[in-house]
């Protein structure tokens, strides 16, 4: 009998071999049927990873201003933001805290940036329940005083002509979902619009002058605007360690930026991110005040590595005093700020001031306020 249970069990695991081949034969033809084109566009990808770990393209992004953070709270702490939750300026560092969102919440803010430029920011959210949290972005780039310009002109004196001044601007626009998966781990996207018009829409076109082959010199004119798409994606984990997170963010991943000549892309960044309240991770009590320790570490496709840490004491959750300093950074440094709370009828506000200290020999110090009203 045991013989024959042993040659029947031969028998069918020949009989299942024998199909299972023609099977695994078909199924593999059709996977690879259907991984080829999307391998064949995962190609960019691969090679923007790869960008990103050998600093090929090291000084060379399209739209800079997109990897600028926003809101004199998470400034004042250094940019070291990818922890922070329950925020709407989070939708400018890593858009899963926004899932953290009570009700509703809306922030505006204006940094006085480098030469005389401004950076103007709003982000708002509103809690949908169980259906998660639905945020949107905005900023905008203001260059300051209009702009003298010339061109290549061999008729003129001096091989130049006056042409006006230019007006350059740029903005981006940002739908944002997030929403908690569990009690302790969340996530969150947002699809960007980026655009930039680099001569202001007066008029005036880029005028690319090159040497002819038979010799002598030609101009081509050519518009300097471009409208981009862009994503942002962010984790936020809760590793039950006495309040300690741990965030991901995945920023500025989108098509490339084509100009006359060269192509650009996005400053895509990888970010990796910690928050904490250090007298819980130390397990003391302190009735009435917290210090929040933040450090982020950045990955960036056109830079080396930078690092940023802050902190964040809080009084009642009335009154706030903050600092923080970046690593590696060219023109940035020790950053510092304050803030205040103040109930409403409705809710409340928070009004905040960041300053951030840069190169004496080559910009002014930097001024960002804020106001945060939640409802």
């Amino acid at each position: 009998m045991a013989v024959l249970a042993v040659g029947m069990w031969a028998n069918l695991r020949r009989t299942a071999m024998k199909r299972a081949i023609p099977i695994a034969v078909i199924l593999m033809g059709l996977m690879l049927g259907v991984a080829g084109p999307v391998m064949a566009q995962k190609l960019k990808i691969v090679q923007m990873i790869d960008d990103l770990a050998n600093w090929k393209r090291a000084g060379q992004a399209a739209m800079p201003f997109l990897r600028l953070g926003a809101g004199a709270r998470s400034m004042g702490m250094a940019d070291a933001a990818l922890g922070l939750r329950g925020d709407p300026a989070t939708l400018f560092y890593n858009p899963a805290g926004l899932a953290y969102v009570n009700g509703r919440s809306v922030m505006v803010s204006n940094m006085d940036w480098l030469i005389d430029t401004q950076i103007m920011a709003a982000a708002a959210a509103v809690n949908l329940g169980s259906l998660g949290v639905l945020g949107a972005s905005f900023m905008y780039y203001d260059y300051g005083d209009p702009i003298p310009a010339t061109e290549i002109d061999a008729g003129k004196l001096g091989g130049y002509g006056d042409i006006g001044t230019i007006e350059p601007s740029q903005y981006m626009v940002g739908l944002a979902y997030a929403r908690q998966i569990s009690d302790r781990f969340a996530i969150g996207g947002q699809v960007k619009i980026a655009h930039e018009d680099l001569l202001g829409g007066t008029g005036v076109k880029t005028r690319i002058a090159y040497q002819l082959p038979g010799g002598g010199w030609k101009q081509d004119a050519h518009d300097a605007k471009r409208t981009v798409f862009a994503l942002d994606f962010g984790t936020s984990y809760d590793t039950g360690f006495r309040g300690l997170i741990l965030a991901f963010a995945f920023r500025n991943f989108g098509q490339e930026v084509k100009y006359e000549r060269e192509s650009y892309d996005l400053p895509l960044s990888i970010q990796f991110g910690v928050s904490a309240e250090l007298f819980r991770l130390l397990n003391m009590e302190m009735n009435g005040q917290k210090v929040l320790i933040t450090g982020d570490y950045l990955h960036p496709r056109d830079w080396s590595e930078r690092a940023q840490v802050g902190m964040e004491y809080a009084f009642r959750d009335l009154f706030f005093v903050r600092a923080g300093y970046k690593f590696n950074y060219s023109s940035e440094g020790l950053c510092a700020g304050m803030g205040v709370k103040v109930p409403l009828g409705f809710g409340d506000a928070r009004i905040d001031y960041a300053y951030k200290h840069t190169s004496d020999t080559l910009f002014d110090a930097v001024h960002v306020y804020s106001l945060n009203i939640s409802f």
